[in-house]
């Protein structure tokens, strides 16, 4: 017992040395460390400036099969948060043929935010289609969104017509069953939202950026031979004749499409910036002239992820 006081004193004495070193309590008076913040889970969603997140088409109905060729979303995110919606257009005949695409943005917060109000819509679950009968000529929405590396494609006809005035209000429509019916309801709240942005963000958001494309699909439909004195109906505007601006024979050039009698020609660099230089006048009923061929044209702008004549909004 003698032996072994002097060794558990010595014990002490290493141990109340060790005490006084690196891992000693915090002197009174000092800064409490801030604690690391717990990091929120999140959805794996694209930062890539061409990678598509989240997309709000429309399209179909009542309207020529050529018009669906060239449809552009309602609403389109991508990665770096860009967001291009259609501006407003000149209540006009006729209209412009470029349209008017302006870019909104948002922060990787934001992009958060709208995905996790895209699940709480139904919109990263297995693909599906919620559609109401008894309405004629309507449209079909395609919400189309890549999350969590899957993408997702869920669509739902009339959801303009049978939500409400504007879409947005208390889903109609002759359904009975009631799962078809509430998940029309939050579709049609989730499109709401994000036709709102500012209310759903809670802050201002600009939408007077010009989208300029790198690219442009142009879509001809032709018309039969070239009449230069085609007559015009008394009291209706002169058709304007604009002349196609590139060498290449759009007949020749341009890719054929599902919609016969219709070719894409695909508008990159050079041949872009020609084509606009008389597009930015022209306007959507004009016919474009190339020798004795005449045709009707409609465009749509490339979309970040788009990059060749293949593929559609819907």
């Amino acid at each position: 017992m003698r032996k072994l006081l002097p060794l558990l004193g010595t014990c002490l004495m290493v141990a109340a040395c060790t005490g006084a070193g690196a891992g000693s309590p915090t002197p009174v008076g000092s800064p409490t460390p801030p604690a690391t913040p717990a990091v929120p889970p999140g959805y794996n969603v694209a930062t890539d400036p061409n990678m598509l997140i989240l997309r709000i088409a429309s399209g179909g109905g009542y309207i020529a099969p050529s018009y669906l060729l060239a449809a552009m979303p309602e609403f389109a995110l991508f990665g770096d948060g860009r967001i291009i919606v259609p501006g407003p257009a000149d209540a006009i005949y006729s209209s412009p043929l470029l349209p008017n695409l302006l870019v909104a943005r948002v922060t990787p917060a934001e992009i958060q935010k709208i995905v996790t109000a895209a699940d709480a819509a139904g919109l990263l679950g297995p693909d599906a289609t919620f559609d109401v009968f008894g309405i004629a000529d309507a449209g079909t929405t395609v919400f189309t969104s890549v999350v969590n590396g899957k993408a997702h494609r869920i669509s739902a006809y009339a959801l303009f017509e049978a939500g409400g005035i504007g879409g947005h209000g208390p889903v109609g429509g002759p359904t009975a069953d009631p799962v078809v019916a509430a998940a029309r309801a939050k579709l049609s709240a989730f499109r709401a939202q994000m036709t709102d942005l500012a209310t759903f963000l809670g802050r201002p958001v600009s939408e007077t950026e010009a989208y300029v494309p790198a690219g442009m699909r142009a879509f001809l439909t032709a018309l039969g031979p070239a009449d230069p004195a085609q007559p015009t109906d008394p009291g209706q505007p002169a058709v304007q004749v604009v002349v196609w601006p590139l060498s290449a024979d759009p007949a020749t050039a341009g890719q054929p499409t599902t919609v016969e009698g219709t070719v894409c020609v695909l508008l990159t660099g050079s041949d872009l910036s020609s084509f606009m230089a008389v597009a930015r006048t022209a306007n959507a009923a004009a016919m474009w002239t190339y020798g004795k061929a005449r045709y009707a044209v409609i465009v749509h702008p490339l979309y970040p992820n788009e990059s060749s004549c293949a593929g559609s909004s819907l």
